[in-house]
């Protein structure tokens, strides 16, 4: 039977060295034995290089991790399951509905939100978004974030793999699903702080603009569909930086970080 435990995002073996993290599917750790396929196998084997008796960390991308030890290396590594915890969910659960940036920013943004904690990301396009999408660019796009996403959370030792959603067309279409939805915005008197309840919420939304800032119209539109707005200070932080600061705002306040 699975124990509940608070949030853990690292795992040191006895003698202090940090244990690799791999994932499987969900369901994958319910037996005695875990096996690594595919690209797992192979960072394992061929980039990591682990050998028999060597600890290691397993998840299923969904808060199950078991500890296990590497008991054969090949086309597959299999590992002996010597425990399995449940982790919950850090409380708020982060959503960055985060606008395309220009070149390789994108990558960075997915990749950090991942280290600090975000559990999804709903990339979007607004009317000031300086990069044009079509549908195989988006697909390429999806990929590729969807493997960063995956390779930020191994790093960190994320028990939960980061959802990357596909992009969406428009501010307009926007569909927040947390009652708590924060877009950020440098003419608002408010500060971010100032709207997070003393309690923690199940889940927030944190809406970022693209490198020229929403339009008055977009801007106008938040209101109306419940979307609060709210500055980040006195400093206009780029669109790659401020929705890193600010899901880093809110997990210092409910206590995930720091």
């Amino acid at each position: 039977m699975a124990k509940t435990e608070r949030p853990q995002r690292c795992v040191a073996s006895s003698d202090g060295v940090t244990e690799h993290h791999f994932f499987v599917e969900p369901g994958q750790l319910s037996g005695a034995v875990v096996e690594l396929t595919g690209d797992e196998a192979h960072h394992a084997a061929r980039v990591l290089r682990v050998r028999r008796g060597e600890p290691i960390t397993v998840a299923d991308g969904t808060g199950c991790v078991a500890e296990a030890v590497v008991s054969r290396v090949g086309s597959t590594v299999e590992a002996e399951v010597r425990s399995v915890r449940t982790v919950p969910p850090p409380r708020p659960a982060i959503t960055l509905y985060q606008a395309v940036t220009k070149g390789d920013k994108m990558d960075a943004v997915i990749e950090k939100a991942v280290e600090i904690g975000v559990l999804r990301i709903v990339p979007f396009l607004a009317e000031r978004t300086i990069v044009r999408w079509d549908g195989s660019k988006s697909q390429r796009a999806a990929d590729r974030w969807s493997a960063i996403a995956r390779g930020a959370a191994k790093q960190s030792r994320s028990p939960w793999l980061t959802n990357v959603e596909n992009v969406i067309s428009s501010t307009g279409a926007l569909a927040p699903r947390e009652a708590l939805v924060i877009a950020l915005h440098e003419s608002s008197s408010r500060r971010l702080r100032d709207l997070l309840p003393d309690d923690a919420p199940e889940a927030i939304g944190l809406v970022v603009g693209p490198e020229g800032g929403f339009d008055g119209g977009e801007l106008r539109d938040l209101g109306p569909r419940g979307i609060d707005v709210a500055g980040l200070g006195e400093r206009i932080l780029r669109t790659e930086t401020a929705g890193l600061v600010a899901a880093t705002i809110v997990g210092y306040a409910y206590g995930s970080l720091g």
